[in-house]
């Protein structure tokens, strides 16, 4: 299940991505950004939850340094601005703080970063990215999956 659920969650964020909105209805250029960025972190909590194994969505996130998965080198307040100020705002409030931004960015560039003072996430490289990390995840899915706490978790319920 999990695994069709990954697939699934990545060509949906990768569709909100490619799509381009006409600027003629939208009032400016640009793809599907808010759903693909709870897309795409949707599958960040979900490799984190099996592979950092801790109870707690936050530490999750923790998988976006793991020199095994997204490797981004971030600072822990950069994690914490991408745990609050994107991920949990969007997933629960379908908001972001005013001087944060989503960006369609360039395939070779950061999934993250500050301009201007201002932290922008870059999507197309975060897609592509995740495309690689799942390409690495997926097939040792049922290994990880069955050997972490949060499986067993799952089972008790």
């Amino acid at each position: 299940m999990a695994k069709e659920a990954l697939i699934e969650t990545f060509l949906v964020a990768q569709y909100c991505v490619k799509f381009e909105k006409d600027p003629r209805i939208w009032g400016a250029s640009g793809c599907y950004g808010y759903p693909a960025a709870k897309l795409l972190f949707s599958i960040v909590d979900t490799i984190g939850s099996y592979v950092i194994d801790n109870n707690d969505p936050r530490q999750h996130f923790k998988i976006l340094n793991h020199p095994d998965y997204y490797n981004l080198g971030l600072s822990e307040e950069d994690l914490k601005i991408i745990y609050e100020n994107y991920r949990s705002l969007l997933e629960h409030n379908s908001v972001m703080p005013f001087d944060h931004f989503l960006n369609i960015g360039n395939a070779d560039g950061k999934v993250f970063e500050i301009v201007n003072n201002k932290p922008t996430l870059n999507l197309l490289p975060f897609l592509l990215l995740t495309k690689k990390i799942l390409e690495k995840f997926l097939p040792d899915l049922e290994k990880i999956i069955s050997e972490s706490k949060k499986m067993q978790d799952i089972l008790k319920k």
